[in-house]
């Protein structure tokens, strides 16, 4: 599945909603400790860590189920293990990236007495990534000595827009306190550089863990 597919999905998940249910909404807030593992990386980068901050909107549906589309502000930091040449550049640091974070979810609520129930829910999310960031060591090897700098990874092969599928299970007490754990498998690459022989694509999931406040 495409960024493209992923982003006209959620779009129609928007556009479609029916206004009748509006009136039902649930909004709930939402910050998550998140794990990163950089997939395919080449041994660049090692697990890394960040967080996510933002909102989410529970629109209950027939028979305990529900759709929740969410908005939030993501960081991940991933750390390079050692200098690795990309670009006949050196690298080394933290990659670091600013995202905008869109789930959209389809669950099911049990409910286990009046103040308990327990919620699953999955479906496709997408990344704005806003800012990718590293810092650049010289490469004394290159014909062009580059000098000790931040650079901006856009330009070295890191997409602003990508996308995957996730999974969370959490529990709501007394109707507002929420935990809960999730896990990101990414579909498509945060980032693609190398020649057509040693094309590398970088593939960014993470697992979380969820606390969350529901109006």
């Amino acid at each position: 599945m495409s960024s493209k597919n992923i982003c006209f999905f959620i779009v129609l998940v928007f556009v479609l909603l029916p206004a009748a249910a509006l009136g039902q909404m649930q909004f709930g807030a939402r910050l998550s400790y998140d794990v990163t593992f950089p997939i395919n990386a080449n041994n660049a980068y090692s697990t890394g860590s960040g967080f996510t901050l933002g909102g989410v909107a529970n629109i209950p549906l027939k028979r305990s189920f529900f759709i929740e589309p969410g908005l939030m502000f993501r960081y991940a930091s991933m750390p390079s293990k050692n200098l690795a040449l990309f670009d006949y550049e050196l690298y080394e640091g933290s990659a670091r990236v600013y995202t905008i974070h869109i789930p959209v979810d389809l669950g099911y609520t049990f409910d286990i007495n009046d103040n308990m129930s327990i919620a699953v829910s999955t479906g496709p999310y997408l990344n704005v990534n806003v800012a990718a960031r590293q810092k650049l060591d010289p490469n004394f090897g290159a014909t062009v000595h580059v000098p000790n700098q931040k650079i901006s990874l856009f330009d070295h092969g890191w997409k602003h827009v990508d996308g995957g599928w996730n999974i969370k299970l959490g529990t709501t007490f007394a109707h507002s306190y929420y935990v809960g754990i999730g896990g990101d498998i990414s579909f498509t690459p945060l980032a693609k550089f190398g020649d057509r022989d040693k094309k590398i694509r970088i593939y960014r999931s993470s697992v979380s863990v969820i606390l969350g406040y529901n109006f």
